[in-house]
């Protein structure tokens, strides 16, 4: 009986060795990704339609309703076909502005501002939506290789 405790407590010991070596492993192997940082200057600049020096906008979703506007440091390049380019000088600039901030009607969760943070710790941009994570990968040499929202809008009384 004590040959079968004394397997048991080393079958023990080599399992939680085998997941401490893959917690370590799977630590090296993930990539840092960047975040979103809650801002009251820039969702007061969205509100205010204040167009930001050295910045390039974008949005993201139908423009009859879309639910990002992010204005990205022109040091960094933001190629994708999900993210459509605005004049922030346009009547259609402040259209969309308009439109985001009717994000969340009818529940808690209104759209905000946040500045985009890559990995290293670097400031890429500005944010405005209701939505209040995404996804941020940005390569050496500046291209944003992802910017994607993490979640959805809910509009109204509709479920969360």
């Amino acid at each position: 009986m004590k040959i079968l405790i004394d397997h048991k407590g080393k079958f023990r010991q080599a399992i939680g060795f085998s997941l401490m070596v893959l917690v370590v492993l799977m630590g090296c192997a993930a990539k840092n990704y960047g975040r979103l940082n809650s801002d009251t200057e820039v969702t007061k600049a969205f509100q205010n339609h204040t167009v930001l020096p050295d910045h390039t906008y974008y949005y993201r979703g139908p423009q009859s309703r879309p639910f990002v506007i992010a204005g990205i440091y022109k040091d960094f390049v933001l190629d994708s076909p999900l993210w459509v380019e605005i004049d922030p000088n346009s009547k259609d600039f402040r259209t969309l502005i308009d439109r985001v901030s009717l994000q969340g009607m009818g529940s808690n969760v209104q759209p905000w501002g946040f500045t985009i943070i890559d990995g290293s710790g670097r400031e890429i941009g500005v944010w405005y939506s209701a939505i209040r994570a995404a996804a941020v990968d940005v390569d050496e040499n500046g291209r944003i290789a992802n910017l994607s929202p993490i979640g959805t809008v809910t509009r109204g009384a509709q479920r969360r």
